[in-house]
């Protein structure tokens, strides 16, 4: 590249290339970097050498491995003569925090600049008790008293703030539109939380948080258009289009789960019929369940893993009844991700959360139903994944968010300044 391109290689954009690149595959070599991001070998030093500078970026001797969750990229294996010098980003650089509510469940994680989590909590509170002025000042104390109690993980006060909420959220005005968790509807917490944290603060429902991680760990997905649908209380989707999870115009785009599969259909949640989530949420099998078994006496619109995994637990046992609610639910999401595919064409589904605990039972009905909704032209169809929810990946994707807007925001300062 002449000298006159490389000064016109616009500086920041190039910069944020290199910070995502490196939080997503961990320590890399320069050259790497620059055949990743389609920079020159000597536009790649000049850009690091800044960072570096900046206390972004720092050097290491060693192997180069591929993925911060171990994904074996990169330019890994054995090598003659002297390790490449590999370059790595500064953990302690910045902190940001995520913030996971869910139904009397508030979590709370710091992660440091690579993303990785440093530390977290959990807090049983009857989140359905709190009004609006309820939820910000227990928010707001709860993340005070993280703060304090974890100041040794970071010297420097948290650059942002991420919540990933179950439910239906404005990612633009930082309201919760709707949640399970909440009796209120329309509770604005970005504002209330920015004007006391600084900082940015920023929210997304928990299937767009989980897009985000699923997108930084190259260990599951292999680049394109995907799509994640959660099941659990609610159906969630996050949807990542162009290497980015689309909000749409009006912030609460993808939300799969209200999509109708029969207009006449049961009553869902959010106050109309025949949404897929009024046929595959957990609320909704366990009031068919009802139908079918006596069961305890308890609160059937919010139900338990316990009662969940005990009605799974049943059908695995030789219910056929429970059995074919499972099933049925299988055949109407695989329904669902037939107009998914017909619509938007992504190259992969996953299919995850606490509801894909029976996954087993629904997956022979979900691709009868996809075979029978699908049109034929279209059965090249994208790969559908199951991914074990084994690890709950809202926090760490609301955490990767919240450092996508950082890195963003840093370099704005910069050339404000």
């Amino acid at each position: 590249m002449s000298r006159r391109k490389e000064a016109e290689t616009p500086r920041q954009p190039s910069q944020i290339a290199i910070l995502r690149y490196l939080r997503i595959h961990g320590p890399a070599a320069r050259i790497d970097i620059g055949t990743a991001t389609g920079l020159s070998p000597a536009t790649v030093t000049s850009l690091t050498a800044d960072l570096m500078a900046q206390g972004l970026v720092q050097e290491s001797q060693g192997t180069a491995n591929g993925n911060a969750t171990g994904n074996g990229g990169g330019n890994g294996g054995s090598t003659r003569g002297r390790p490449k010098v590999l370059l790595d980003l500064v953990p302690n650089a910045a902190c940001v925090i995520g913030v996971k509510i869910t139904i009397n469940l508030i979590e709370i994680a710091l992660g440091n600049f690579k993303g990785e989590i440093e530390c977290s909590s959990e807090h049983s509170i009857n989140t359905r008790d709190l009004d609006e002025n309820g939820l910000v000042t227990t928010l707001i104390g709860l993340i005070e008293e993280f703060i304090t109690r974890h100041k040794d993980f970071s010297a420097r006060p948290p650059v942002g703030i991420s919540l990933a909420v179950q439910g239906v959220c404005d990612s633009n005005s930082g309201e919760i539109i709707w949640s399970p968790a909440l009796r209120h509807r329309n509770i604005a917490l970005a504002k209330a939380l920015g004007e006391r944290f600084g900082g940015i603060v920023q929210m997304s429902n928990d299937a767009n948080c989980i897009a985000t991680a699923i997108s930084q760990n190259t260990n599951l997905h292999r680049g394109g258009d995907f799509a994640v649908i959660m099941l659990g209380y609610g159906i969630g989707m996050g949807l990542v289009l162009n290497g980015s999870v689309y909000n749409g115009d009006f912030g609460t785009a993808a939300e799969f789960g209200h999509t109708k599969y029969q207009p006449d259909g049961p009553l869902c949640n959010c106050g109309r019929r025949g949404c897929l989530e009024a046929y595959i949420g957990d609320y909704a099998i366990l009031r068919d369940a009802r139908g079918l078994i006596d069961l305890p006496d308890t609160n059937s619109l919010h139900p338990s893993e316990e009662q969940m995994m005990d009605l799974v637990a049943r059908a695995r046992a030789g219910d056929q009844d429970l059995a074919d609610l499972f099933r049925h639910a299988g055949k109407v999401l695989g329904y669902g991700i037939a107009n998914l595919i017909a619509l938007l064409g992504p190259k992969q589904i996953f299919i995850t959360g606490s509801g894909a605990r029976a996954y087993d039972m629904m997956e022979p009905e979900l691709m009868r139903g996809l075979e029978q909704a699908q049109v034929p032209e279209l059965r090249r169809g994208p790969e559908i994944t199951h991914l074990a929810w084994d690890k709950d990946l809202a926090l760490q994707g609301a955490i990767g968010q919240s450092l996508l807007r950082h890195d963003e925001n840093m370099f704005q300062a910069t050339t404000a300044n």
